[in-house]
């Protein structure tokens, strides 16, 4: 009896068996999002976009899997100044902007060299493109003027990735008073479940590092300052010639209390999967004065829904967020007037909306509906709604909208609610959103 071995071809006595060698074993590689120990971690892409997470491994740890023979681009991203000298830092590999990883039987190799992806890193903090285009892209300006918008501007934010740009964000801003009309992004519903979570965040800039494209009568440093409650305080009662209403202060200015303005987001970073892409929510245009208990209230109710709408579905939701009119307050000379972060002299900059609104659309089923929250937790009673209400129509909406001091939010239908605020998409949907 002999044994034939196909590993060495040599016959062995005593068996006539024949033994076959596995010449290749199936082995997927992934990387494991939550044990990332880079400090600057790349973009991770395939065919120049974003790869996101869909699931968890058993472990409960977020993964990206990668087939045997598959690919996996580790790619740092700077803009104009650090554009050319970002690059992949991977110790013993060429430094480049770009480098290309391929699976085979669990592990990443560039070339012959292995790649631990957890550990990779760029040599700085990454940021996105802004890209800026003078265009009248709303008929009515932050201030609600319809005529004179030449100083209208829209704006991209996202990511230059060889000649593919990956839109993070579009906005139309208004540079004749620094407010900001409209948002636009996308929730990626069966990957939103998966997003980063860190509770460290960067300060609201101006523009990225060394640049001078937007806000450019000030700094960064001095933009966040007029949103300190201190200063906010100070400019109301210069506005006003007081800071009280309803015998309290209109904004507090001490350590606790929600009544004031905060940086309130259009496009919100929880929207987003990555935490590079999270932090590129922080400029000023994407942001106006959203008084704080409206911010963590209804306005934050609405943010989770819209999420849980995506997840729910496994469909990417299209998110339009806006602001309409200039909230205004009596003086002490029984006049109206509009509040500003802003003013030195006559000029009146960033105006404090009196309206936000948010409109959610399933481009998949052409479902949609429009919200409208008003931003002033001082109001003493429930304010005329612009269109009408449809919220009992959908079960979902289920929480404090109708309480005033955490913004009093009501539904439309979007067609309606554009009739009532002309910055709204053009949608025309197949019926209101619902919840599956």
């Amino acid at each position: 009896m002999c044994i034939s071995s196909a590993l060495t071809g040599k016959m062995l006595a005593g068996v006539c068996l024949v033994i076959f060698s596995i010449s290749h074993v199936h082995a997927d590689c992934s990387v494991n999002l939550d044990g990332l120990t880079g400090k600057y971690p790349p973009l991770l892409l395939q065919g120049h976009q974003f790869i996101y997470p869909t699931s968890v491994n058993q472990q409960g740890q977020r993964t990206i899997d990668i087939d045997e023979g598959g690919e996996l681009e580790l790619y740092c991203h700077g803009d104009i100044r650090y554009e050319d000298s970002t690059y992949v830092s991977v110790s013993g590999l060429p430094k480049q902007k770009s480098i290309v990883l391929t699976c085979s039987q669990g592990v990443f190799y560039y070339a012959e060299d292995q790649v631990k992806v957890e550990s990779s890193t760029c040599n700085r903090r990454q940021e996105p493109h802004l890209i800026r285009t003078n265009e009248i892209c709303s008929p009515e300006g932050a201030d609600g003027r319809t005529s004179n918008l030449v100083d209208l501007v829209r704006v991209q934010i996202g990511w230059k990735i060889g000649t593919n740009f990956i839109e993070q964000i579009q906005l139309c801003h208004d540079e004749a008073n620094y407010g900001t009309i409209w948002t636009n992004h996308t929730i990626y519903g069966k990957s939103i479940e998966h997003r980063d979570i860190d509770e460290g965040r960067p300060s609201f800039r101006a523009d990225n590092s060394y640049q001078k494209r937007f806000y450019t009568w000030y700094t960064s440093t001095k933009l966040n300052e007029q949103y300190s409650k201190r200063t906010q305080g100070y400019t109301v009662s210069k506005l006003l010639g007081s800071n009280i209403i309803n015998s309290v202060p209109l904004i507090e200015t001490g350590t606790t209390g929600s009544n004031y303005f905060a940086k309130g987001h259009l496009s919100p970073d929880a929207a987003f999967i990555y935490n590079v892409q999270q932090d590129a929510t922080y400029y000023f245009m994407n942001a106006a004065p959203q008084f704080q208990a409206f911010n963590n209230g209804n306005w934050k109710a609405l943010e989770y829904n819209a999420r849980d709408l995506a997840s729910r579905s496994g469909r990417d939701l299209s998110i339009h967020t806006g602001t309409f009119g200039v909230l205004s307050y009596t003086d002490v000379n029984n006049e109206d007037v509009p509040i500003y972060l802003y003013i030195s002299g006559e000029t009146r900059y960033i105006p404090a909306p009196l309206y936000y609104w948010k409109v959610i659309h399933d481009p998949s089923t052409g479902s949609a509906a429009a919200f409208i929250g008003l931003n002033n937790p001082h109001a003493t009673e429930q304010p005329e709604e612009l269109c009408n209400n449809v919220c009992g129509e959908m079960s979902w909406v289920d929480w404090s909208i109708t309480e005033l001091d955490s913004g009093y939010m009501y539904c439309c239908s979007v067609e309606d609610a554009r009739k009532a605020i002309p910055s709204i998409p053009d949608i025309q949907s197949s019926g209101l959103i619902q919840m599956e």
